[in-house]
């Protein structure tokens, strides 16, 4: 039988680029009903356990200020809002820590925030490097995490 091509290449062909994305020019602009709905300036939390966080300097318009504070959950969020808005990030060292060595500790946190209405997890490493070969040795497959955590 003949193959069809693919619309999409796997992720793992995906090439990508060390430099980053620039900021959007203007924020998202909320509107009801045709209206621009003017909103407070939201503050921005960092985790005071963050070791080497985001530069959210292109973003410095968008919010009031930014505080470093002790999250009970995650590694960022909204003053306010910590309850419902929850941003966890895993670097490639401590993606695989966390799904090796860590893992009860790591399936324990993806479980707390699968109770957070609003969750993100950002792994700030390309598909391709997690897919990869570590110095340790070891399968990279046993750090790719796929389930539904309730």
């Amino acid at each position: 039988m003949k193959r069809r091509p693919t619309l999409i290449s796997p992720p793992l062909d995906w090439q990508m680029s060390a430099v980053p994305v620039g900021a959007p020019v203007i924020p998202v602009i909320a509107e009801r009903g045709g209206t621009q709905l003017k909103t407070p300036l939201p503050v921005l939390l960092v985790d005071t356990r963050e070791q080497n966080p985001f530069d959210f300097s292109p973003f410095a318009g968008w919010f009031s200020g930014i505080k470093e504070k002790a999250l009970k959950l995650g590694d960022y969020s909204v003053a306010g809002l910590e309850d419902v808005c929850v941003v966890e990030r895993k670097g490639l060292g401590d993606l695989v820590s966390s799904c090796t060595s860590n893992r009860a500790v790591f399936v324990k946190r993806l479980k707390r925030m699968a109770r957070v209405p609003h969750r993100l997890l950002v792994i700030t490493s390309a598909l391709s490097e997690v897919k990869s070969e570590y110095g340790h040795g070891g399968n990279p497959n046993r750090v790719t995490v796929v389930g539904h955590f309730k």
